[in-house]
């Protein structure tokens, strides 16, 4: 199947607290892409009890990022379940290991990253707003309370589920996951930027929600739906 004939596929980036997800999500339903978030499918894992699941349970609650084959592993079933669908990666790749991973999925799943988009944010931006961040524990929606907050407030737009803080928001974890992102994600951006220039977007993630999905539309040449006035 040539390149042209392939399922296109787009990676999100973002520190945590850049307001990836919630960014993520919002195109996804709008654009009829199907997300796959990795974090999401590891405290699915973790929630299951599974295997896979208590091997990156303590590592999560920690803060720290789980080992690349079991990101992989998640993602590759993940992937195979969805089949056709267009996917909106958010999470994967997040070290320069998972790279190659992601390169050998697009040959033996047959499909093709049109797209890495990075939503580029200070680590001091992105701390502040992390205490502000909710999330629906049945279907994983994200919300802020001030850059995202839900239609109801405490309730899910989604299923009506009571929102929740995230477990691993505390000051120690917040500090220590922008660290570990810094050492790994910089790698990862600066590979796709020399290597992959055509397809590697990066836009401000410090805007307004709006202005930022505005923008990471046009990089993915998306047109945007009209807010409700």
């Amino acid at each position: 199947m040539s390149r042209e004939e392939k399922v296109s596929h787009v990676v999100v980036f973002g520190r945590p607290g850049s307001g990836k997800s919630s960014l993520a999500e919002r195109i996804s339903i709008e654009h009829g892409f199907s997300a796959i978030r990795t974090g999401e499918l590891l405290r699915d894992a973790i929630r299951r009890g599974d295997e896979l699941g208590l091997q990156a349970g303590e590592l999560i609650q920690a803060g720290n990022l789980v080992p690349d084959e079991i990101a992989a592993a998640l993602l590759e079933q993940e992937l195979r379940a969805r089949g056709s669908r267009r996917i909106l990666l958010d999470g994967f790749p997040r070290t320069i290991g998972q790279v190659a991973i992601l390169k050998q999925f697009e040959s033996t799943l047959d499909f093709h990253v049109c797209c890495y988009l990075d939503i580029a944010v200070r680590p001091e931006v992105a701390t502040s707003r992390m205490g502000g961040r909710r999330v629906c524990p049945s279907c994983g929606a994200t919300y802020h309370l001030v850059n995202h907050p839900p239609k109801k407030e405490g309730v899910c737009d989604l299923d009506d589920t009571p929102l929740l803080c995230r477990q691993d928001d505390t000051v120690e974890v917040i500090e220590r996951r922008q660290h570990i992102h810094d050492e790994n994600a910089r790698p990862v951006l600066e590979y796709y930027r020399t290597n992959e220039p055509e397809r590697f977007k990066e836009i401000d993630g410090e805007a307004p929600f709006d202005l930022v999905y505005a923008r990471a539309c046009e990089a993915l040449g998306l047109a945007t739906l009209p807010t409700p006035g």
